[in-house]
């Protein structure tokens, strides 16, 4: 009897392809197109650049990564000076980091919260059910390609508003503009008050006072004019500006650590609306994991590729030899970003000296020489072992030079300090 094993393996071989052509196909884009709103990503829905902005929102101040629980990391009685920041689809917090959180702002400082849903717990102590009795069901939903947001503040507001389009694989498309319901907008004493909105009239920014030492929650409820697609773009830099200047000069939290996807979200703040578990069951995720097509795929094809690394694995004798994976100049990406939102603001004079600094960085990389001091003795040996000619460096330093004590750059200067390096990077040994 013959030997069916390898047209076993050969069947399973060609499921598990199979299975990752259909779930990998989608477009050959090379981003991630979902909202997935993670810091350390460049992805269109990432929030890498809005990260890196923060951090220099308060120079003098900390800035600090929430990576394990909001109990765990945010600070309580260290004066009225932080800012507590999340932007993501949603948030969990069980009851102990609500009632940090509450216990935080209590104390005068602010909380930025943006999502497309609102923990239940949290909107139990901040919104009052007398308002018409209407008790609270959420944000709202406006279906449309674009919105235009703005201001409700005559020193922020802007005549033709700051106008978002949603992009899919660079192709537009539907998108849920999240907002607060009108009917929740009832007192002056207790309601919210209106910050930002979009379309008609519709409140998609606003303040909530909370405690006697001027604690203030600022709700906001369409993250995704924080995402890295928006911020390299002049009008949503300028949106993102005017949010952010609520905030008070101190410390500044950032939650990576609460953010889920909307779909739990929403589902987990519906049963604590009818009165249910507030609890995760363990099946409850799988569940939600199974109803998302993508998860499912992924979930499925884990499986597959288990199984059958085991197969294969039953065999091996030989020891697996580890995979050394390629070091990525994460700082050049950077400087690439930076040098981006520099050149959409029309800001030369930054992005020269930008410029000079991955130049800088260049040389010390290639020819170990020691850039603090740009001397005659750095620049004979620059020479000597770059093989460009002096004029060329020459021109380059005093390029660097002019624009340090410049006050404006213009747009040909640019260009030519650029054609001075690139001829350096063309001709260098």
């Amino acid at each position: 009897m013959k030997d069916k094993r390898p047209f076993i393996i050969l069947g399973i071989a060609a499921v598990v392809l199979l299975l990752l052509f259909v779930f990998l196909k989608g477009g050959g884009s090379r981003f991630d197109w979902s909202e997935h709103y993670e810091a350390d990503s460049k992805d269109p829905y990432g929030t890498f650049v809005i990260h890196e902005i923060l951090q220099d929102y308060s120079p003098s101040k900390s800035f600090t990564d929430i990576s394990e629980s909001v109990k765990a990391n945010l600070p309580l009685g260290r004066g009225y000076n932080g800012n507590y920041v999340f932007i993501g689809e949603s948030m969990f917090l069980d009851s102990s980091d609500v009632t940090t959180l509450l216990n935080f702002v209590n104390e005068g400082n602010s909380a930025f919260i943006s999502s497309k849903t609102i923990p239940f717990d949290l909107m139990f102590e901040l919104y009052y059910e007398e308002c018409n009795y209407e008790p609270w069901d959420d944000y709202a939903v406006h279906t449309d390609t674009t919105a235009i947001f703005n201001f409700s503040h005559t020193n922020l507001n802007k005549e033709e508003g700051y106008q978002y389009k949603y992009l899919d694989i660079n192709k537009l498309k539907p998108y849920g503009w999240n907002y607060i319901d009108s009917a929740y907008f009832c007192d002056e004493h207790y309601s919210m008050i209106r910050l930002g909105t979009f379309g008609d009239n519709k409140a998609n920014f606003v303040k909530k006072k909370y405690g006697d030492n001027g604690g203030v929650f600022y709700l906001h409820t369409t993250p995704i004019n924080f995402t890295n697609l928006q911020m390299l773009d002049k009008v949503g830099l300028e949106y993102a500006n005017r949010v952010f200047s609520h905030l008070e000069d101190g410390n500044i939290y950032w939650d990576e650590y609460s953010r889920v996807g909307e779909g739990f979200g929403r589902a987990y703040n519906r049963r604590g609306r009818n009165g249910g578990s507030r609890s995760i069951a363990s099946e409850e995720s799988l569940k939600y994991i199974l109803a998302q097509p993508s998860l499912a795929w992924a979930w499925y094809l884990a499986i597959s590729l288990g199984l059958l690394y085991l197969f294969f694995r039953a065999k091996r004798k030989q020891r697996i030899i580890p995979v050394l994976e390629k070091n990525e100049n994460t700082s050049f990406e950077f400087i690439s970003t930076i040098g981006r939102l520099y050149f959409l603001q029309n800001d030369h004079k930054k992005l020269c000296l930008q410029k000079m600094k991955l130049f800088l960085s260049y040389i010390r990389d290639r020819y170990n020489l020691n850039t603090t001091n740009i001397d005659a003795s750095f620049k004979k040996k620059l020479i000597a072992k770059s093989e460009v000619p002096d004029a060329t460096i020459e021109k380059i330093f005093e390029f660097h030079n002019n624009v340090k004590t410049s006050n404006f750059v213009s747009e040909q200067t640019l260009v030519d300090f650029h054609q001075q390096m690139d001829e350096f990077y063309k001709n260098c040994k």
